[in-house]
């Protein structure tokens, strides 16, 4: 089963969320699952300016488009984020959206019909105690 970890990279400040990224994807491992996160395949917008927006696109709608899953940090605005969930809900992947608690979240992305979990974290492990749940609904 093939998941795709989406969120922000371009605009998210001083967030460590590249790291929890990571992380999403090594529990998504644990559980058997293949994991794909743009920023660690040469698609980071710092580390790797030099990939053209055609690149990106390309490269990210072929993930998204071939995923079983797409697990999505939606608690800061991206339009790359919400690109892909709409690609996510056309190619018929389910979407499991996650946030903090008192994060304002689009309700364009909450209203997703392929939504299939929503995880609202008070802190980063209840994140990860959390996804351990709904990931084990997906395990084969």
């Amino acid at each position: 089963m093939k998941v795709y970890i989406a969120g922000g990279l371009t605009n998210i400040g001083n967030y460590h969320l590249k790291d929890i990224y990571k992380k999403l994807g090594k529990l998504c491992v644990s559980q058997g699952l293949e994991a794909y996160a743009p920023h660690l395949s040469g698609m980071d917008p710092v580390k790797n300016p030099e990939v053209t927006p055609q690149v990106v696109w390309h490269n990210d709608h072929r993930h998204v488009a071939s995923a079983d899953l797409v697990i999505a940090y939606v608690g800061v605005p991206s339009l790359g984020v919400g690109a892909e969930l709409e690609i996510a809900r056309a190619t018929a992947s389910d979407i499991v959206l996650w946030y903090f608690k008192g994060e304002k979240v689009s309700r364009m992305a909450l209203g997703n019909p392929s939504v299939k979990h929503r995880i609202e974290a008070e802190n980063e492990k209840d994140l990860y105690t959390k996804l351990l749940v709904v990931l084990a609904s997906y395990k084969g």
